[in-house]
């Protein structure tokens, strides 16, 4: 073995800093502290990460391959699409019914009302006077025209051809009003 000369002084100078590396390692400062507690940190996050990973991968295991998967769920959601057209086409022609009705209610209250001879209603003799009908009372007529409340008018938009509402999606029950 080949010996150098080295001096003194740079053995020194090696063997202090060899010590302040020994007690660095063995009491670490605050900013050694905390870059350790964040490698913790950043430790756990990524264990975590592959533990929902992993679960996701068992998932996906378990309901099959994706491309199985895809087409279903594209059929559902088409079902669904479906479905709010059906939706959304009902509450149309639920609004436009009532701006009828609101519009010919307005309009009839703010004409004169009609001599009862011009136009036989639904539900009323050919001389004014209403028919009775089955669990109907009968009103005194001595109070004139204007004092006739006029004949209900479901009856009438039942038998209209143009009440097409859709029908409710399939297996769906009704439930409540809407």
């Amino acid at each position: 073995q080949e010996y150098e000369v080295i001096p003194h002084q740079l053995l020194r100078d090696l063997r202090e800093d060899v010590e302040a590396l020994k007690n660095k390692l063995t009491k670490p400062d605050a900013k050694m502290n905390e870059l350790i507690l964040e490698i913790e940190s950043l430790k756990d996050s990524i264990h975590d990460l592959h533990s929902v990973f992993q679960k996701a991968l068992g998932e996906m295991n378990d309901e099959g391959d994706v491309t199985k998967v895809l087409p279903v769920m594209k059929e559902q959601l088409a079902a669904v699409v479906k479905q709010n057209e059906t939706i959304a086409t009902g509450m149309i022609a639920i609004a436009d019914k009532v701006d009828d009705f609101i519009a010919k209610n307005s309009g009839s209250s703010m004409m004169k009302p009609k001599p009862m001879m011009s136009k036989p209603m639904p539900g009323s003799s050919p001389m004014g006077k209403p028919m009775s009908s089955p669990g109907m009372p009968s009103m005194g007529m001595g109070h004139g025209p204007s004092r006739i409340a006029p004949p209900p008018q479901m009856p009438k938009m039942e038998a209209e051809p143009q009440m097409d509402l859709p029908p409710p999606p399939p297996g769906m029950k009704k439930k409540g009003l809407f």
